[in-house]
């Protein structure tokens, strides 16, 4: 789509609303009932529950009817309706997530936290491959998902410099019994049959007492990608299934246990991606890839967890306690690469090499926070953080000659071991200046001690011994905020967040036969200033959600490769600006229009040889604009509550990379446009929602990776489902 074709819709979208995003409580509200007086929403943003509109900083909250109105059951399915939250995919388990253009492209480590609940997920280091493994939940049983933009150093710790995405579950009810089930079916042009269901249960055993919840769901996708090569059809296809059982107990008034066991499993056969050449040309078909090894992916993810709540009457005493293993399996066909180099350098007759990865986390960590409670003019938040964490990445290479018969080389044979542990302590202190106007100052300080052990064997590798490293981090939160009313709120914000840094791979350059990397990289830190107002109409007719940021980055650690082996370096900042908007109408009962846009700017500030980027250069995977329009009406009236909606989105062209990288060469993803249909009734207590996605079958582009092109070989190049047809059923009992 061009930018002539969206100028075509600007009046519709400046005189109605901007965009579909559902970044505003408002749009939520609305959205979740269509009644006279939708339910107001809650965040726990700053790890208390307050009302989002009251909020001082700028979040995003889809409810369970948010995600089910969209036929959401996976991240994917949600994403690109968030403003500002950016991603790169090979399927579920292989995601890659940034906010607000905090992103080099191919990232060190995670920028982004990700919670279930109050539990952080995954590894804190970048030595298990924890920026690539985001947590893709399963959809199933969600109260709501927070998206938390710009830094939560001071709250949340180390690695959600861009923000924190947050699953919270739902609680399990002490007086009700009942539960819901779901299943649905949609069919993609040119792929597979996808399905899926889920089924929740809540019972109380002893009333007002104690409850359990337990819930279990399964999702097959058909997938949609075929691997011309070798004749396979639907590499892409897989399936994500698990449960979840939650117990809570609340023996005294003041006295709250929540005990919570998740298990989660994905198996893919092969990576949702187009080969497509760097000129833009597909290598195969347009959806296709062109390999000739296959791609497994396998992903176990196990967490149990207690939250113990004690409140004392003028302050509330919280304890998460927390234990999770993260164990993901993958094949990855580097023939593109490694193929030509041993050809090249070493002479060695390969026509394939394939590179086997299993990574696997243990990690426990331990929150205790004392938050006060009551009206004084005086709010304060004091806790302690701990983490301690044990990986290890385990990567084989093999090589394979004519009629792929293996051949007897060593590429690469490499065991990484490693801890993290950190120690922090936070708090936050808000002030009353008057019942209308406050400030809230935090510091949060951190100390992180890593080791790491490199034993390694092969052509492009070597041993090292173990290092270790240790960093102190001190960071900061300043907000000032004004309610003119119990429905406007304006605030400003300053905050600063940091990834850790830490000891480094140790590569042997093949030419020269010198290491190709520094022996440590050290943290990366940004400052963030954020000012934004939100607002709505008295009767939540109409309502606004505005907020402008601009971010400094420095010392940004940077992936760059020697000879395919993957190492981490620091080099330069950069300087990010941006504009967030979202806009609700209601203009009769039964009929919601929302919007939102979102503007981002991000660029480098100095020449940086190690990115291949001059001044000036854009960060990849943002697209400076990104805007939508949903439209949703019901017969409100009408015992069958009779529906139909439709949603409009638009992404402006992006990059992947920068243009003199040849580590990671440049590829430049066009700007597209899609829309989804849906329509819906409710028979009994079965509510039936049909839905199209992607109605006119368009091939957008949504992310790409090179770290595979650069000898000449294509871009691997995640796009936007096909046309598809589904079919959902709901219930509650």
């Amino acid at each position: 789509m061009t930018m002539q074709f969206f100028g075509k819709y600007r009046s519709i979208l400046l005189g109605t609303t901007l965009a579909f995003l559902p970044s505003s409580g408002w749009a939520q509200d609305m959205a979740a009932s269509q009644s006279a007086d939708p339910a107001e929403i809650v965040v726990t943003a700053q790890k208390r529950t307050e009302r989002l509109i009251e909020t001082p900083q700028s979040v995003t909250a889809l409810t369970a009817d948010d995600l089910a109105k969209l036929g959401a059951t996976q991240f994917v399915d949600f994403a690109n309706t968030v403003p500002g939250l950016q991603f790169t995919t090979q399927g579920a388990g292989s995601s890659q997530i940034s906010m607000r253009g905090v992103t080099t492209g191919a990232d060190v480590g995670p920028t982004v936290g990700i919670y279930v609940d109050e539990v952080p997920y995954g590894s804190s280091s970048s030595f298990a491959n924890g920026v690539r493994r985001a947590l893709d939940v399963g959809l199933f049983d969600i109260e709501r998902v927070e998206v938390l933009r710009g830094p939560q150093g001071t709250l949340y710790g180390a690695s959600s410099m861009g923000g924190v995405l947050k699953y919270v579950t739902r609680t399990p009810s002490l007086t009700e019994f009942g539960g819901s089930a779901r299943m649905g079916i949609a069919d993609t042009r040119a792929g597979g049959t996808s399905y899926d269901g889920s089924v929740v249960l809540n019972a109380p055993i002893s009333q007002d007492k104690l409850a359990v919840r337990a819930s279990g769901f399964y999702t097959r996708d058909g997938g949609f990608a075929d691997n011309v090569a070798t004749g396979e059809r639907n590499v892409d296809n897989g399936k994500v299934y698990g449960g979840r059982i939650d117990l809570l107990a609340k023996p005294t008034d003041d006295l709250s246990i929540r005990l919570t066991g998740f298990a989660q499993n994905i198996r893919r056969d092969g990576g949702s991606y187009a080969t497509i050449s760097l000129a833009g040309v597909p290598s195969a078909g347009g959806l296709d890839q062109s390999h000739p090894l296959a791609e497994p992916f396998n992903s176990n993810f196990r967490q149990g967890s207690g939250t113990v709540t004690y409140d004392f009457g003028g302050a509330t005493l919280t304890s998460v306690t927390s234990y999770q293993t993260v164990r993901t399996a993958a094949v990855t066909d580097g023939s593109a690469v490694y193929a030509p180099l041993l050809q090249a350098i070493f002479g060695i007759p390969a026509q394939a090499v394939s590179v086997s990865e299993v990574a696997r986390t243990r990690k426990f960590t331990e929150e205790v926070r004392l938050a006060s409670s009551g009206d004084g003019p005086l709010e304060w938040l004091v806790g302690g953080f701990y983490t301690r964490e044990k990986s290890l990445l385990r990567q084989v290479g093999a090589a394979f000659g004519a009629g792929l018969s293996p051949l007897a080389v060593n590429i690469v044979d490499a065991s990484i071991r490693s801890t993290y542990q950190e120690y922090a302590g936070f708090g936050d202190l808000t002030y009353h200046l008057t019942p209308k106007f406050d400030v809230t100052g935090g510091i949060r300080y951190a100390r992180n001690n890593q080791k790491f052990r490199q034993d390694a064997t092969g052509l492009l590798v070597a041993s090292a011994p173990q290092r270790s490293s240790k960093e102190d981090v001190f960071t900061y939160l300043a907000n000032a905020r004004y309610r003119f009313s119990r429905d406007v709120t304006a605030y400003a914000r300053f905050a600063t967040g940091y990834r850790p840094g830490g000891p480094n791979y140790r590569v042997i350059d093949p030419v020269t036969g010198l290491p190709g990397a520094p022996d440590t990289f050290k943290s990366d830190k940004l400052d963030s200033y954020e000012a934004g107002i939100k607002a709505e109409t008295a009767d939540r007719s109409f309502g606004i959600d505005l907020s402008a940021y601009v971010i400094r980055w420095k010392d940004i650690q940077l992936l760059t490769a020697v000879s395919g082996i993957t190492t981490y370096l620091n080099a330069g900042g950069a300087r990010i600006k941006g504009v967030e908007l979202a806009l609700t109408a209601r203009p009769t009962r039964g009929f919601l229009v929302t919007g939102a846009f979102s503007y981002n700017d991000g660029a480098i500030r100095h020449d940086n040889a190690a990115l291949g980027a001059v001044k000036g250069e854009r960060l990849p995977n943002t697209p400076h604009l990104t805007a939508a329009l949903n439209a949703d009406y019901r017969l409100v009236d009408s015992p069958l509550q009779p529906r139909v909606g439709a949603t409009l989105r638009y992404a402006s062209d992006s990059t992947a990379s920068f243009d003199a990288n040849q580590a990671l060469p440049q590829y430049n993803l066009p700007s597209y446009s899609s829309v989804d249909l849906r329509a819906g009734v409710t028979v009994g207590q079965v509510d039936v929602q049909l839905y199209a996605r992607n109605i006119f079958d368009v091939r957008g582009q949504l992310s790409a990776q090179t770290v595979l092109s650069s000898f000449g070989g294509p871009a691997q190049v995640t796009l936007l489902q096909p046309r598809t047809f589904g079919l959902k059923l709901s219930t509650d009992f």
